[in-house]
């Protein structure tokens, strides 16, 4: 039997003969899957893996509220966390909340492999032997704010690598162990091993407009101070109201949307890689290779032969 809850979101569900298992399917590409464990009382974790390029607006969906983390192995996803926009991409873990709609949601590319585990806090029970972990999590985020959190601590992403290898296998109880420990993991991190981004700004539609002239500008050599004399703020206001709606520093956040981008032209184009660097304002094409391997795993040739439709 086929189900709707998730219309909005561009999939249809199907429920299996495991009533703590859910399978989706997408909407407009049937190759776009999803998958959901109800793997303790108010935990599921969501394997997501998306063939082809994906995009939802306006999402909103019955559901619960709770708080999540995620993590893209392969690709990159946006979304949006009330007003904040929300950028999940490999190598990086988020923690932040979660809520049952989005005004958008896409990926960047083709071939998009991640995870979101779901705590509703109002539905997890005492007795279950996970309680104790759980409730150690959710006393380290409590007061997240919608931007989140990022972590980028190498033994954690590791091991939200290695969780998605276990997702690949259907293996219930493997999903079930593996996603417990990375919860507990995550939760004995000191907080300042947290990229903590908790400034708010009313000031959001001209943090916006720099955001905009950033992304239709990824060419040109920007620098912070040009930035600022551009639209007249200054680095520390400019740094902290960033932050407060797109998760990084402008600078950082710049440097992965050029990436980004250089994903797209590695595989909708036949530029040379030297070309492509430098349509991303890298001026030396062996940065570009060890940047963009950083960020994706793989070399530039890597990732094109493996993506290249």
């Amino acid at each position: 039997m086929t189900y709707n809850r998730l219309k909005s979101w561009g999939f249809r569900e199907v429920k299996t003969d495991n009533p703590k298992i859910i399978n989706y399917e997408g909407l407009e590409n049937k190759e776009n899957k999803m998958t959901s464990y109800e793997i303790f009382p108010g935990v599921f974790i969501m394997y997501i893996n998306l063939k082809k390029k994906y995009q939802a607006k306006a999402s909103n969906s019955p559901g619960n509220t709770g708080f999540r983390i995620g993590f893209c192995a392969e690709g990159n996803y946006f979304t949006y966390i009330n007003y904040a926009k929300i950028l999940i991409t490999t190598n990086e873990i988020f923690l932040g909340k979660a809520i049952p709609k989005s005004k958008m949601s896409y990926t960047s590319s083709h071939n998009t492999r991640a995870f979101n585990i779901i705590i509703v806090d109002k539905k997890i029970e005492k007795k279950d032997f996970s309680y104790p972990f759980i409730k150690s999590f959710l006393d380290s985020i409590k007061n997240i704010k919608d931007i989140g959190r990022v972590i980028d601590d190498k033994t954690l992403v590791s091991l939200a690598k290695e969780l998605v290898q276990v997702l690949e296998s259907c293996d219930f109880n493997l999903i079930s162990l593996k996603s417990l420990e990375l919860i507990y993991r995550i939760s004995l991190l000191n907080s300042n091993s947290f990229k903590d981004t908790y400034y708010q700004s009313d000031s959001f539609f001209y943090i916006e407009k720099i955001e905009a002239y950033m992304r239709e500008n990824l060419e040109k050599n920007i620098s912070l101070d040009y930035i600022c004399e551009k639209f007249k703020i200054s680095k520390s206001s400019l740094t902290h109201k960033f932050m407060g709606k797109y998760q990084y520093t402008p600078m950082k956040y710049l440097s992965k949307l050029r990436l980004i981008r250089a994903e797209d032209l590695l595989i909708n184009t036949d530029k040379s890689i030297t070309e492509i660097s430098l349509e991303v304002s890298f001026t030396n094409t062996s940065n570009f290779t060890r940047a963009f391997k950083a960020f994706t795993g793989r070399s530039p040739s890597e990732y094109r032969k493996k993506n290249k439709i």
